[in-house]
């Protein structure tokens, strides 16, 4: 298994993509999974893309997050996503991105991609 880190700053009322995890032909990737945290919980979106198709659009509230001060303020569950099974192959010449789909108040992310060498 290897990983692959990534870091997004959200913008108000934007859609923010990362770098991505890019296959080719001499290294081709399956993405199996991404580790995630996020920093607040604002309504926003978590999208994951490969290429202009998306294939996950989860809520920021579903993620794990590092914010312990928001604990205090409401009732949240213990149980938080912060592996996000995906499965995919990526082929060649494609790109598997992560997103923060922000409204008004902003998220920021972060986590890893879970891949391997695909055949």
């Amino acid at each position: 298994m290897l990983y692959k880190s990534f870091r997004i700053t959200g913008l108000a009322n934007k859609t923010v993509f990362d770098g991505g995890l890019v296959s080719t032909v001499e290294e081709p990737k399956r993405i199996r999974a991404i580790l995630i945290d996020v920093d607040s919980y604002h309504g926003n979106s978590v999208e994951g893309w490969i290429e202009t198709t998306r294939i996950l659009e989860i809520p920021d509230e579903c993620c794990s997050t590092s914010d312990y001060l928001i604990g205090a303020s409401y009732f949240r569950p213990t149980v938080k996503m912060n592996r996000i099974p995906i499965e995919e192959v990526i082929k060649p010449g494609m790109t598997f991105k992560i997103a923060i789909n922000c409204g008004a108040a902003t998220t920021n992310i972060r986590g890893s991609y879970e891949y391997e060498p695909s055949t």
